[in-house]
């Protein structure tokens, strides 16, 4: 084996591995080397048809022939002159091979006779011209045919005729030229010699061999030298006419040859005589016509290169066909492209090809991540994601920028980031989502789950109830998902996306490509989208990011560089300052306190610094990057990393900032909304130091005096405009109020910091046309008075934050342009003290009717139309607070009468997260837990207001056990809607744990019922409904499964008594569902069976015991709940008996319409027949009614 040349290697080295080859070649003769060069020729110039079949007869004819040939030739001139002979001779040689080589021209390697040579030649002779033949080639510079040019290398003959004694021959006209003897006196004598051969020959020899050399000759060859001679000839036509060729039937208009000949000129085609339709069919126009769907009916959907589902059809113009040209095989009338074309195009080995596929399903992802294409298909996410990964396995920059982009627009949902980043630098808003799958029920040691009296731990206790009817014993510890670990790709994909995504090493991957390939693209933006993905998910992938230090290395050198290598740097990407980079350290700094302390290091502080203190040619991009940087910021002072002497290093950029902003930012119709959100972000910095007392009086003078009059100027033109159209501008408003409430409530001066402001100029601005449009809007731009659909589980193993939310008309953005929630809000934090001197003014102001009523109504509204599932939505955070200033407002109760006034503080209540503890108690002490609005002494409001708190306090020290700045993006309510119940579900607790040896009730098991009962009463009588009917009786059953049967006690008993008569009265029509299955809570018929084995067994035969057992034997239930009752539990009929006004319906409920089931037929008579049921009492009477009116069996006797 010989080896290849390396570089380096000279030409001593080819001349000796040349010698080595040869030495080898004569050992072994077979050796044959593992390549050959081969010199191809130049490619010769095109030769017609008739030249090409020349050749062919050249190489085929066989020396014999050639000899027989010349032997006839000599026989045929024996006559001549012998002086002439040897010239006659060769020239009849060199006629007869030209002759002969017409003759075979269409017989490739076919073998010709002999006979037939001879008698087409006969006695034709044709005499030498004498001169060179290479004169015939410098004669002319006339462009001259294929064939000629293909001929001039062979001796010339000129063409023979025929001729007849009995055929009149035009000499003059077959004589008078000839295409290739130039020599006109030549040509003529040659041609009269010919002429005289002919003249010896019959019609009918001429005409038989002419017939012969026909069917020798190819008839499109015929046919087109016949044609070209008709249009040489000028004068008379020839009157050898050469038969036409036969023409093709006429073709039918389905045939797809039909459109092209008509538009074609066929008649200048070459064997046509044969059409194969299936090769033609793909030139056939598309048919605009496309099979009308039926309602309902679905069909493959079709996109086009940027990701746009297409119709089914598309309205034409009958008079002019735009349509596009489509690649695709199937459903060739429909345009775009399906999904398995895309996927097959991403495959191709053209580049071009890949990169439309995959730029195609970018824009697929880009419109489904907004709501459009939700209801109307269903995309296979899992698989078009490892499409995209393995895509961005390849290192071309090309393919790197669309595929990374289109696994960007899957995993950064862009409209949750813009409005996220809108409303970022608003109060309290710094709260960054984290968008973790909820994965099953497993229970964490810390969880508040985990302890016995909270409501997660009786919320999983009920659903022992409803997955096992029999059976309530159950390990709630257990992890009943499968492990993620043995998980597949494609499973691990279908449950949490972004970890199937970590799983294939994506990290590591955009390290490369940051660093490896560097692409000057957009490939940089869409990897740092996706680094901020995952660093969402969780603060346990936002550490496993955090510990990635040579990507931290390759971010923080590249992409938050030193402005002075930045400015050296010719790029757009590498060496310059990135905004999203700056997000993505923000996002971790949020998450954990121990992510920010590593993060923010000494280069990332000095790095912020530079940002800040810049100044010199700030455009658009460099804007962005300070903003990023204010609010890092903000949010390393709210977490305590930057101290004092930190911060004093920042102070004269703030102030800085602060001047030009005083003179440059424009708060009217035009402005720059990048420099207002710019603006905003310094306030909420500022307003964050001294959160974090930070600043210091010292500081605390150097920022006051621009900051009233930076509030003073934009206030003062905002009085003299309309209602904001951009959100920036009303965010800049409200970040002002912000921090004047906060430097006028804590700072050394207070109030008198802002005289003017607070005096004069808000009291107008709050009379202006503006603010009181801002009131009357909202109502209409509310987020949780919407009835809209949710999308943050649109695709459950990638939650998103659901900014955009689903109506009938299409999606629309949670937040409108002119949401006025943060505004409002931050002018009602100014009231607190509404009797101080400086805030009367605008105190009176805002007691206006024209702002007062928009208020009433907007919540009137909410105490019968609010969503609870949109109040668990984080962009609905600042309008749940702003309703706990108004409910805590004076005067409020004026506006809006009791009952709905306790409906909304109700509704409010069940729609608080742990994040609003503080809110759910002050509620709890102004209207729930108040004499005023309770009719309870104070000590039973004192109790049940213990109760209620403890099912918030082990949420809120649970969600605060760590530092951070991240929220669940779904802001779960502490409080359920049945909470009232509370010590009611903790007592069926206590029943099912009291089986499994776990400790009792905190309270005793009377006042827990006397309590719970008086409560829900005084609530129900306010108008509030609670629970539904069959929620209730479910409740009302609790009550009697007390651990010491206390509902026999007299006056709890009359207690009972009158509830349950109260609920038979209101409910004596209703018919009860109970099959219907309710979230968090037991189903009623594992209930109804628990029920019944404690009253065999606890019951001592109590009458309102039995009524509720009875219940559901009613004739109009089904009849499993008799049979069951019957046969199972028959004991349990010998002690049941109550008065019949305790029956819901009455006795007559029970007893019509008669049974018709044989096999409870069959029990009640077992039942009687052995005296299990005690004559006189309910259960009897029921029995023997059905069992002696009933046709359904055959009766022996009756009882």
């Amino acid at each position: 084996m010989f080896k290849k040349l390396k570089p380096g290697e000279t030409e001593e080295d080819v001349l000796r591995m040349a010698a080595e080859f040869n030495a080898e070649k004569v050992k072994n003769p077979s050796f044959q080397p593992a390549a050959t060069v081969i010199r191809v020729p130049a490619p010769a110039a095109k030769k017609s048809v008739f030249a090409q079949k020349r050749e062919q007869a050249k190489l085929n004819r066989a020396p014999e022939q050639k000899q027989e040939i010349e032997s006839k030739v000599q026989a045929a001139t024996f006559q001549k002159n012998e002086k002439m002979q040897e010239d006659e001779v060769r020239n009849q040689k060199i006629l007869l091979d030209e002759i002969h080589e017409n003759i075979l021209g269409d017989v490739r390697g076919s073998k010709v006779s002999p006979n037939l040579i001879d008698t087409v030649l006969g006695e034709i002779t044709e005499r030498n011209s004498g001169c060179k033949r290479e004169l015939d080639k410098t004669e002319t510079n006339k462009p001259r045919s294929i064939f000629a040019q293909q001929m001039m290398g062979e001796p010339r003959t000129s063409n023979f005729s025929n001729s007849s004694h009995e055929m009149e021959i035009d000499i003059e006209d077959f004589g008078a030229k000839s295409s290739i003897i130039k020599d006109e006196k030549l040509a003529k004598e040659l041609h009269t010699e010919n002429l005289n051969v002919l003249n010896q020959m019959s019609s009918e020899d001429i005409l038989a061999e002419r017939q012969k050399l026909l069917e020798t000759l190819d008839p499109a060859l015929i046919a087109m030298l016949g044609k070209k001679r008709e249009l040489q000839t000028s004068a008379k036509p020839t009157p050898m006419v050469i038969p036409p060729l036969a023409i093709p039937p006429k073709l039918s208009e389905s045939n797809p040859a039909h459109e092209i000949l008509q538009q074609s000129d066929e008649g200048q085609w070459l064997n046509f005589n044969l059409i194969e339709e299936h090769k033609l069919a793909w030139m056939r126009d598309i048919p605009a016509k496309v099979a009308q769907l039926k309602p309902g009916q679905q069909f493959d959907a079709r996109f086009d290169w940027k990701g746009v589902l297409l119709p089914h059809t598309f309205r034409q113009d009958e008079d002019q066909d735009s349509r596009e040209l489509y690649l695709h095989g199937e459903e060739a009338e429909r345009p775009g492209y399906t999904l398995q074309e895309l996927f097959r195009l991403a495959r191709s080995t053209v580049l071009q090809q890949r990169i439309s596929a995959f730029g195609a399903i970018a824009g697929i992802f880009s419109i489904y991540n907004q709501g459009f294409y939700d209801q109307v298909l269903t995309l296979p996410i899992s698989k078009m994601f490892f499409l995209l990964r393995f895509g961005l396995d390849d290192n071309a920059p090309a393919q790197l920028e669309v595929v990374s982009r289109a696994l960007a627009r899957l995993f950064y949902n862009e409209s949750d980031e813009v409005v996220l980043d809108y409303i970022y630098n608003n109060a309290y808003c710094h709260w960054q989502p984290s968008l973790q799958v909820a994965m099953g029920d497993a229970v964490d040691e810390n969880d508040a789950g985990s302890d016995p009296n909270s409501l997660v731990f009786l919320q999983r206790y009920m659903k022992l109830l409803r997955s096992s009817p029999t059976s309530v014993r159950a390990e709630i510890d257990e992890d009943e998902g499968e492990s993620r670990t043995s998980m597949d790709d494609f499973q691990l994909a279908e449950t949490d996306l972004i970890d199937c995504l970590l799983r294939t090493n994506i990290l590591q991957r955009i390290t490369f490509i940051l660093s490896s390939v560097r692409p000057e693209n957009s490939t940089v933006d869409s990897c740092l989208k996706l680094l901020i993905r995952i660093a969402r998910t969780s603060p346990e992938v936002a550490r496993q990011l955090a510990n990635e230090s040579r990507l931290f290395e390759v971010l923080l050198t590249n992409f938050v560089p030193p402005l002075r290598t930045s400015v050296l740097n010719s790029g757009m990407y590498y060496g310059h300052p990135q905004y999203l980079c700056l997000k993505l350290l923000r996002v971790l700094i949020s998450t954990h306190l121990d992510i920010a302390k590593a993060i923010s290091k000494d280069i990332v502080i000095e790095r912020l610094q530079q940002y800040l203190f810049h100044r010199d040619d700030i455009k658009a991009p460099m804007i962005r990057v300070q903003i990023e940087a204010l609010r890092i910021l903000r949010c390393l002072l709210l977490l305590g990393i930057v101290h004092r002497d930190l911060y004093r290093q920042f102070l004269p950029a703030l102030r800085q900032m602060l001047d030009w902003h005083y003179n440059h930012c424009v708060l009217e119709v035009g402005g720059s909304s990048l420099i207002c959100q710019h603006a905003a972000a310094l306030l909420v910095a500022i307003v964050a130091s001294g959160e974090s007392s930070t600043c210091d009086i010292e500081m605390q003078r150097m920022l006051l005096e621009p900051l009233n009059n930076c509030c003073c100027k934009w206030f003062h033109t905002a009085k003299r405009s309309d209602l904001p159209k951009d959100f920036s501008q009303l965010t800049l408003l409200s970040t002002s109020l912000y921090a004047v409430k906060w430097f006028a409530s804590h700072s050394y001066m207070g109030r008198a910091g802002f005289p003017l402001f607070l005096e004069s100029i808000l009291p107008s601005y709050a009379n202006s046309s503006g603010f009181i449009a801002c009131v009357q809007q909202l109502t209409k731009g509310s987020i949780i008075l919407r009835q809209f659909g949710d999308r943050r589980h649109a695709h459950a193993p990638l939650p998103n934050m659901g900014a955009v939310l689903m109506h009938d008309c299409g999606p629309q953005l949670i937040v409108s342009d002119t949401y006025p929630v943060q505004l409002l809000s931050n002018v009602w934090a100014l009231l607190e003290d509404p009797m101080e001197t400086r805030v009367r003014p605008l105190f009176a102001t805002l007691m206006q009717p024209a702002i007062l009523e928009p208020l009433a109504e907007y919540l009137t509204a909410l105490s019968t139309k609010l969503n609870r599932i949109l109040t668990t939505n984080i962009f609905a955070r600042t309008e749940l607070r702003f309703i706990h200033q108004l409910l805590c407002t004076d005067g409020v109760e004026t506006y809006l009468d009791r009952t709905q006034l306790l409906q909304l503080v109700y509704s409010y209540l069940c729609s608080l997260s742990t994040a609003d503890a503080k809110q759910i108690k002050s509620i709890f002490d102004i209207y729930i837990f108040n004499e005023k609005y309770m009719e309870l002494n104070e000590k039973s409001l004192a109790l049940l207001q213990q109760s209620c708190l403890e099912m918030v306090y082990p949420h809120v020290i649970a969600d605060n056990r760590e530092p951070s700045l991240t929220l669940s993006h779904i802001q779960a309510p502490i409080l359920p809607r049945d909470w009232p119940y509370f010590q009611l579900r903790l007592m069926l607790s206590n029943y099912l744990e009291n089986v499994q040896q776990h400790p009792a009730a905190k309270f005793s098991e009377r006042l827990t019922i006397r309590l719970t009962l008086t409560f829900v009463q005084q609530l129900e009588q306010q108008g509030i409904q609670i629970v539904s009917p069959l929620e209730k009786l479910m409740y009302l059953m609790i009550a009697f499964m007390g651990p010491h049967s206390q509902f026999l006690e007299p006056s709890l008993h009359e207690l009972l008594q009158s509830h349950l008569k109260d609920f038979y009265s209101q409910n004596a029509q209703t018919h009860f569902d109970f099959d219907v299955e309710f979230a968090d809570k037991a189903n009623f018929e594992p209930l109804y069976y628990l029920f019944v084995n404690h009253f065999e067994a606890a019951s001592y035969g109590d009458e309102l015991f039995s009524s509720l057992v009875l219940l559901p034997l009613a004739q109009k239930y089904d009849n499993k709940w008799r049979r069951r009752l019957w046969s199972e539990h028959v004991q349990v009929m010998r002690f049941i008996n109550c008065d019949e006004s305790l029956l819901i319906g009455g006795l007559d409920a029970y007893l019509e319409p008669l049974e018709e089931e044989p096999s409870l037929l069959q029990l009640y008579g077992d039942a009687l027949h052995r005296q299990l049921v005690r004559p006189g009492s309910i259960a009897y009477k029921i029995a023997r009614h059905h069992f002696n009116n009933s046709i359904a069996i055959q009766k022996s006797k009756l009882f």
